[in-house]
């Protein structure tokens, strides 16, 4: 049996004068997503609201990321429930640290309410304009639970088929794909990344694998330790040997 994740329907609405944002929900059937026959699909998948001053390209690249974000995550978490913590994947990018701190962690981040949250095209604090090499989004101070979309994010991250295509991921890094870019925006969030217990703790190579090795407390509140746990295990998974690269 194939077990499939079902895109959510886009919901045009009007208040105030403007349309307001659009609204993916998880329960409609416009496209879908196969996984393998042993990987089971979240059931209840959750996602942002994506405001009017995304353009129908804009949200058809979004609604792509949501997928892969889908995808990548659910691959993670099938290693989780299958080999546990005593395994090759895990010990690499977590060491000993909290099995259930991580599958929780997965769990909050597809399947927990994203009300409030926002993803907008508009470059409203100017940051896409002033970076614009690089710069693919970037989470509002002002406004925690809203991030924006800039126009590098979709001129350069790619598909979660073409992994492994474009190099290793320690060369192109996880965050080199859509889906997995999408889920290190949530982890800006306050309400996803629970005020901060999950953060950017490490974000060089060298120190994600240390902390792996010698502060594991730290390793599973790391959001990049995900970002390459996720690819890792992805990679391995649809492509004999995967494309991790030289640690």
């Amino acid at each position: 049996m194939n077990f499939k994740i079902v895109t959510a329907t886009i919901l045009g609405l009007v208040a105030l004068g403007q349309t307001a944002p659009t609204v993916y929900t998880s329960n409609a059937t416009d496209a879908d997503v196969e996984f393998s026959d042993d990987v089971v699909a979240w059931g209840n998948p959750t996602f942002p609201s994506i405001y009017h001053t995304c353009n129908d390209t804009d949200i058809r690249m979004i609604k792509s990321a949501f997928m892969d974000s889908l995808e990548v995550s659910a691959y993670a978490r099938d290693r989780l429930l299958n080999y546990g913590a005593d395994d090759l994947f895990f010990n690499r990018w977590f060491g000993n640290g909290s099995l259930t701190t991580v599958l929780g962690t997965l769990d909050h981040l597809v399947e927990a309410s994203k009300d409030g949250m926002l993803l907008r095209c508009d470059d409203i604090d100017g940051l896409c304009a002033k970076n614009p090499t690089t710069y693919p989004g970037y989470h509002r101070a002002t406004e925690d639970k809203e991030t924006v979309i800039c126009d590098l994010f979709y001129q350069t991250k790619k598909p979660l088929s073409s992994i492994c295509f474009e190099g290793n991921l320690v060369d192109v890094h996880p965050k080199h794909y859509a889906g997995v870019d999408m889920l290190h925006r949530y982890l800006h969030v306050s309400m996803m990344n629970l005020n901060g217990y999950i953060a950017e703790f490490a974000e060089d190579l060298d120190e994600i694998v240390e902390y792996a090795h010698s502060n594991t407390t730290y390793a599973v509140r790391n959001v990049d330790s995900y970002l390459y746990y996720m690819a890792d295990v992805y990679s391995s998974s649809v492509i004999e040997g995967g494309c991790l690269g030289k640690l």
